[in-house]
């Protein structure tokens, strides 16, 4: 793709909205909240029931021409977005629209923001400039640290951007430039892949993200979001989007990227002394010789270790087999668990080759109480197969029938999955999905729906509501030492609970809370 439609500027600020009647008794509520795009500042606004292209831009002052949205505009549907440029002009209240030219450096001006959260951000902000900048983070753990080996350097926190705003860079492919051929309402399962499914993923992380930024701006909190939509994946276009948005130039990036730009732009972010947030990555390697990366998804570490405890407090004495096949990709997992394993004083455990278990099942008949933990991880396709196998060789098993743990949620995986075979073998697993009987995931998704008019995907949009705040609130709360401690209380309207660690001072830090569900009457509930 040639041209790069990439530098969004969200300024949370609090203005005075306002009401146009348009021809045919359609109502259209003004919205002052903007963005830039491509040095341009646009109004951003969600269209709603019986809105048309032509009613919104009359409203903004504009011709219909001018209106961009993300599909055809023949097929606007509510919750759609569509930006206006500004330009000055007259708006329906009296003011008049922000001008089209403002940095990105720049702070919401005063007029901008509301005066109760003016206080808070000046009490607040100032407390959080003062953080230790110029200090180095602490190590926290020597724990995989060979004797007699050198360690890298470690990561040097530097001053805030502006010292009145937290200012965020989010790097994601929106395909901005294609949003006149793709669908981003609706889905079909079978689109797993295509760039119309790929682009509703992305898309909920940004729609996720601004619900985040909502809660942030009732907080009083000011951000300034500046959103890079990247349309390439080569090294290349990776750092002309980086340096040509002056993402160096923020206090954070989010770096929303597949495999290969994500490496790209973690190397340039080292190289700005930039921390930078990997959403949905489970690889390991992304954190090591790079001490400013951030990795959400939680650690193998902290997965075994829930699920030692958990079958130690439960199952105190029953016997454990760990299912594997001797891969490259199971072998971080293996060494978490056995460890976590081998501290546990008495706890018995057996490794098991799924290729020679040919005796699994009546060596389980056999046994007294038993757990197996599947770490088994080949490619999908094996994958599945191996799924189904091993859930029909425990469910024959109708006497002390084993309890099944598994690293990765198989309900949401496999479409097709057994769920009365789950339930029978007390299945435990790390889920991701929406528990509706949680008020925290009620509240959101009901929320979500309310703006979008579509459903949310937990592990896009919950986890972008997640990254925002607690990393807004961090810096808001602590300054630049929380880079060196990133821990805080989980702030209100978080989904799933954020900790951070790291090993040693020259890699990144891991999500070190995961939390263990197990299936009971068919629904997932956490286990405390």
């Amino acid at each position: 793709m040639k041209r790069f439609i990439a530098v969004v500027l969200l300024v949370l600020a609090l203005g005075v909205d306002g009401w146009a009647q348009m021809k045919g008794g359609v109502a259209v509520k003004v919205t002052r909240k903007t963005q830039m795009v491509n040095g341009k500042r646009y109004f951003i606004h969600i269209v709603e029931q019986g809105q048309t292209v032509y009613a919104i831009s009359r409203a903004y002052g504009l011709k219909e021409v001018e209106a961009i949205t993300k599909k055809d505009i023949h097929f606007l549907q509510v919750g759609d977005t569509v930006w206006l440029p500004c330009r000055g002009q007259r708006m329906p209240d009296g003011s008049t629209a922000p001008q089209a030219t403002d940095k990105v450096q720049e702070a919401p001006s005063q007029s901008q923001t509301p005066g109760k959260g003016a206080e808070h951000h000046a009490g607040g902000m100032s407390q959080g400039a003062t953080g230790s900048g110029a200090q180095r983070p602490s190590q926290t753990s020597q724990s995989s640290v060979a004797e007699g080996e050198v360690l890298g350097p470690r990561a040097e926190v530097r001053q805030r951007v502006n010292p009145q705003s937290i200012v965020v860079s989010l790097m994601m492919p929106l395909y901005l430039s294609q949003m006149d051929n793709i669908s981003t309402s609706k889905f079909d399962v079978e689109q797993r892949g295509k760039i119309t499914y790929k682009s509703l993923e992305f898309i909920q992380f940004y729609e996720g993200l601004l619900l985040g930024l909502d809660k942030l701006e009732q907080m009083g909190y000011n951000v300034i979001l500046n959103v890079v939509d990247v349309e390439g994946t080569s090294d290349e276009a990776v750092e002309q989007a980086f340096r040509s948005h002056k993402v160096a130039e923020s206090d954070l990036l989010i770096a929303m990227l597949t495999r290969q730009p994500f490496e790209k732009v973690s190397e340039l972010a080292r190289e700005a002394r930039l921390f930078v947030v990997n959403p949905v990555s489970d690889r390991e390697e992304i954190v090591k010789d790079n001490p400013y990366v951030f990795k959400c998804m939680p650690s193998v570490k902290a997965r075994a270790k829930a699920t030692v405890e958990a079958i130690h407090r439960t199952l105190p004495s029953a016997e454990v087999f760990v299912i594997h096949s001797g891969s490259k990709a199971e072998k971080s997992a293996l060494a978490a668990l056995t460890a976590e394993m081998d501290r546990v004083e008495g706890m018995q455990y057996k490794l098991v080759d799924w290729a020679k278990a040919q005796k699994l099942t009546s060596t389980l008949k056999n046994s007294g109480q038993a757990v197996v933990v599947s770490l088994y991880d080949q490619d999908k396709s094996k994958n599945r197969i191996y799924a189904q196998q091993l859930l029909n060789k425990l469910s024959s098993i109708k006497t002390n029938t084993p309890y099944l743990f598994t690293f990765v949620d198989w309900s949401s995986m496999y479409s097709d999955i057994d769920f009365a075979q789950l339930q029978n073998l007390n299945y435990h697993t790390f889920y991701g999905d929406w528990l509706m009987a949680d008020d925290q995931h009620r509240a959101f998704v009901e929320t979500f729906r309310e703006e979008f008019k579509t459903e949310p995907i937990s592990a896009y949009a919950g986890m972008a509501n997640d990254i925002i705040l607690y990393f807004v609130c961090g810096l808001q709360q602590k300054g630049t030492a929380f880079f060196e401690s990133p821990m805080v209380p989980q702030p209100k309207g978080m989904i799933y609970p954020l900790s951070f660690g790291r090993d040693r001072q020259d890699y990144g830090f891991e999500n070190s809370m995961a939390v263990l569900y197990r299936m009971a009457d068919f629904q997932f509930k956490a286990v405390k």
